[in-house]
C-alpha cells in the first residue's frame, strides 16, 4: 500500500451514506485487528469474505434491521448482512475480525447533512417530469435522449390523460 494510501485509508469515510442508507457507525480496521480465516460466516457468491480495510453499519428502510457493510477502501461495499440491533453487527464483525470493537465510531449526521447528500447523489437521476428519484419512485427511471427520464408513475398518469382525451 502506497503511503498516500494508508493515510486516505485512516481518513474517516468521505460519506455520508452507503448504498443510500444513512452512516450510522463506521470502522477502519488498523494493524492490530485480527482477521479469522475460514470463519465461515460471510461469503460473497460461493467465497468466504477476506480481510477488509472498512465497515459500516446503516440503517435498512425497514426500520428495525441494520446492514453492515464490509467495504473495500473507497467504502464500496464487498459484502452486506442484515442484523436486528447495531450490537449484533458489530459481535458479528467482531467473530471476523478480532479487536475491531475498538475501531468503530459513530457517523454524527445531522438531517441536513444527509438532505443535501441525497439530494446531490440522485440529483442527474430524478424523474424530469415530478422530480422523483427512484428511491421515491420505488420503480425504474427510464431515460431517453438529452439525459431525459421519467417515472413509471408519469408513464402511467400520461396514458391516463392520453386516453381521456382519445374519449372526449
Amino acid at each position: 500500500m502506497t503511503d498516500e494510501a494508508k493515510q486516505r485509508h485512516y481518513l474517516p469515510p468521505p460519506i455520508i451514506c452507503v448504498n443510500d442508507r444513512i452512516l450510522l457507525h463506521y470502522a477502519i480496521l488498523n494493524e492490530s485487528v485480527g482477521y479469522n480465516a475460514g470463519h465461515g460466516l460471510m461469503f460473497v457468491g460461493d467465497k468466504e469474505i477476506g480481510r477488509v480495510p472498512c465497515l459500516a453499519i446503516c440503517q435498512d428502510e425497514a426500520p428495525s434491521q441494520f446492514m453492515l457493510y464490509y467495504c473495500d477502501a473507497d467504502w464500496m461495499p464487498i459484502g452486506i448482512a442484515s442484523y436486528d440491533t447495531v450490537d449484533a453487527a458489530k459481535k458479528r464483525a467482531e467473530r471476523i475480525y478480532p479487536r475491531s470493537l475498538a475501531c468503530w465510531v459513530e457517523g454524527h449526521f445531522r438531517a441536513e447533512e444527509v438532505d443535501q447528500y441525497r439530494r446531490e447523489l440522485w440529483a442527474e437521476h430524478r424523474c424530469s417530469f415530478c422530480g422523483k428519484t427512484p428511491e421515491e419512485a420505488k420503480t425504474p427511471l427510464f431515460q431517453g435522449v438529452g439525459g431525459a427520464r421519467i417515472c413509471s408513475d408519469c408513464i402511467r398518469q400520461f396514458d391516463d390523460e392520453l386516453r381521456g382525451r382519445k374519449m372526449d
